[in-house]
């Protein structure tokens, strides 16, 4: 199973309770994996800031360049950035990779008053960086500094300053100004909160590679970061403010559901005149695939149970996924790793409130709208087609072709920033995939090109080797 990448643009802090240490620890502990590039070398301890020492923007700019080129990080967080060359560098770095998901913290001031980034940068910093900003998040004087700025796609006010009673209360805003959500956490009783902002930037960041929208990525890294504080309120590190506790659980509060490696490939089951729903998905697993999805529509509940209690030992002895189509109380009752819910099935949020967060939770989408809803709603990947006429869809949807799925990429990816995997479904064949995988999409769903092959096992390594191909020719 692969990390999830994560890059973080940041100062160093040799007290490691902030900056870039913060940064990695944050991003490891919620499952995913931290590179790094340093923008500033900070003199520093838990009671001070003295001294910040830039590095020069030719190596700021370098460090990116080797990350983007090597890992390809699904999300970029931008914490403390000293002066404006850096920022332009960082700036020109994002816009040619055309990174399109970015969470920028604005650090300006330290909490002990010392500038973080110099006046004359500032302007800079409006002009060249928050514009690429998929998400900003000012604490209030932050925000109240760049107040008459444009502002990035959203921005996330933190209430930290604000008195506000035994509630933390951070606000989500669109570009517009318009309040979108207020999220309000307990207000822990402590003084180590050193580091809580560049805690709370990465795990967004973390969270929105994962897949999930804004307003969801917000929610459960605010919930992650309450409990860190709580973790570490009582914990002496140093004479000042001390860290949050950000290994507070021996395991990730997240943990990594979906594998871009088994997501890849999706057998979704039907039955012809030679093999059953159970043997046929038998035959994928046998050729290589490892995302089993149980559909048996017009089935009884009873028949849908009896084949996921026989097709799960077989998914776990091939280490695959095992989703079922539409019966979420089933899914609870066999303990499948997910549900995948159509239009007219139950919401994300009720399937969500049944099963808990650790159990993947799809949905079926034709247009952004629907891929929209679905990830603020929660969903973990979209179903998306069909990409031609299918007989296995009863009420087919408008049909995208491969100018449908451009679109969507585009409009998904590049102008509303949402990195939430999408598969492509419906009619496609093993001669498809090259050109529908160069759309953007990250997985490829199949029926019946596997199943009504002469050889359903050996067609599915012929489809495995040709999606492990496309995706080495996008690297």
């Amino acid at each position: 199973m692969r990390y999830i990448p994560v890059l973080t643009i940041a100062g160093s802090d040799p007290s490691g309770g902030a900056g870039i240490q913060a940064d990695i620890k944050t991003i490891s502990a919620l499952g995913c994996y931290a590179a790094s590039a340093i923008t500033a070398v900070t003199v520093q301890n838990t009671l001070e800031i003295s001294e910040v020492h830039p590095i020069p923007p030719q190596i700021v700019e370098g460090q990116i360049r080797m990350v983007m080129d090597d890992i390809n990080p699904r999300a970029i967080k931008v914490g403390m950035v000293n002066d404006g060359a850096t920022i332009r560098a960082i700036a020109k770095v994002l816009r040619e990779y055309k990174s399109k998901c970015v969470v920028v913290d604005p650090v300006m001031v330290s909490t002990s008053g010392l500038p973080l980034m110099q006046p004359d940068a500032v302007h800079i910093f409006v002009k060249e960086l928050m514009p690429l900003a998929t998400l900003l998040t000012p604490n209030i004087p932050e925000a109240m500094a760049l107040k008459d700025s444009k502002p990035s796609s959203y921005v996330l006010v933190k209430g930290g300053h604000a008195d506000e009673g035994l509630e933390m209360v951070d606000r989500l805003y669109r570009s517009d100004g318009t309040l979108i959500r207020t999220y309000k956490g307990e207000k822990v009783d402590t003084k180590n909160t050193h580091g809580t902002g560049c805690s709370l930037s990465s795990a967004i960041a973390a969270m929105l590679a994962r897949g999930y929208g804004i307003e969801e990525a917000i929610y459960r890294a605010k919930r992650w970061l309450t409990k860190a504080i709580k973790a570490g309120a009582n914990v002496e590190i140093g004479r000042g403010p001390g860290p949050i506790n950000h290994f507070f659980c021996p395991e990730p509060l997240v943990k990594q559901k979906i594998s871009m490696e088994q997501l890849a490939l999706q057998f979704i089951t039907h039955k012809n005149e030679r093999y059953g729903y159970v043997y046929g998905a038998g035959k994928a697993l046998v050729g290589g695939c490892r995302w089993i999805q149980l559909r048996m529509k017009g089935a009884t509940d009873k028949e849908v149970r009896e084949a996921a209690l026989l097709l799960k030992p077989i998914c776990k002895r091939y280490r695959a996924v095992l989703i079922i189509d539409d019966r979420v109380e089933i899914t609870k009752e066999v303990d499948a790793d997910g549900v995948h819910l159509g239009k007219g099935d139950v919401s994300i949020e009720k399937a969500r409130t049944i099963l808990g967060d650790e159990k993947i939770i799809g949905g079926t989408a034709n247009t952004t709208d629907d891929i929209l809803r679905f990830a603020e709603a929660g969903a973990d990947y979209i179903g998306c087609g069909p990409f031609r006429f299918t007989t296995t869809k009863q009420h087919l949807s408008p049909i995208l072709g491969i100018d449908g799925y451009r679109d969507i990429i585009r409009e998904i990816r590049e102008i509303r920033k949402l990195t939430i995997p999408i598969v492509a479904i419906g009619g496609i064949t093993a001669e498809d995939i090259p050109e529908i995988m160069d759309t953007g999409v990250d997985g490829i769903a199949l029926s019946g090109a596997i199943l009504n092959a002469q050889a359903p096992a050996e067609e599915t390594k012929k489809i495995v080797s040709i999606i492990e191909q496309t995706k080495h020719n996008d690297l």
